[in-house]
């Protein structure tokens, strides 16, 4: 990846930011097959770009284990949008405060520590929202490489974002 491009990604990411509602960050427990083989913990920064999080971009880093140590397994930058809302759902008795059940779809790219590229899409059918925090559960992802080839799998155990 050459400077430039991350260059011309930041410089998106600050312009975008400009026009957003709300920011947020997260925490994701995720575990990956064939891509970047490794269990990681993302952090992660988020732009709200409606006033619903409808249509979210993230940006993230993780930290994980391979071969029983510690390493910095890659960078990420998703955008998901939110296909419908529910209020009134069969899974209200998970939480103590209303909540509403919206699916999402996300697709964005990531980096692992070698910097190799990959496309990654992800359906997140147990979204949860309330006022500042999405919770995400069970959500799998595949990726492809640069060339578009299968390169691996993988699932975000839980995510929790906190808006404000």
């Amino acid at each position: 990846m050459s400077k430039r491009t991350l260059l011309v990604l930041a410089l998106l990411l600050v312009s975008v930011s400009a026009f957003a509602v709300s920011f947020g960050y997260g925490y994701t427990m995720e575990a990956f097959s064939g891509f970047n083989q490794s269990a990681s913990s993302r952090l992660s920064l988020a732009v709200d770009l409606t006033d619903s999080r409808y249509l979210t971009l993230e940006a993230g880093a993780a930290a994980g284990f391979r071969d029983y140590s510690m390493i910095f397994t890659g960078f990420n930058v998703d955008l998901s949008i939110r296909t419908f809302s529910l209020t009134d759902h069969i899974f209200s008795f998970l939480f103590a405060n209303p909540s509403i059940w919206s699916p999402k779809a996300t697709a964005g790219v990531i980096w692992d520590d070698s910097w190799n590229l990959g496309w990654r899409f992800g359906l997140s059918v147990l979204n949860f929202i309330d006022v500042h925090f999405n919770y995400e559960f069970l959500r799998p992802f595949v990726i492809f490489d640069r060339d578009f080839s299968f390169s691996g799998w993988g699932i975000d155990l839980i995510k929790v974002s906190y808006y404000f």
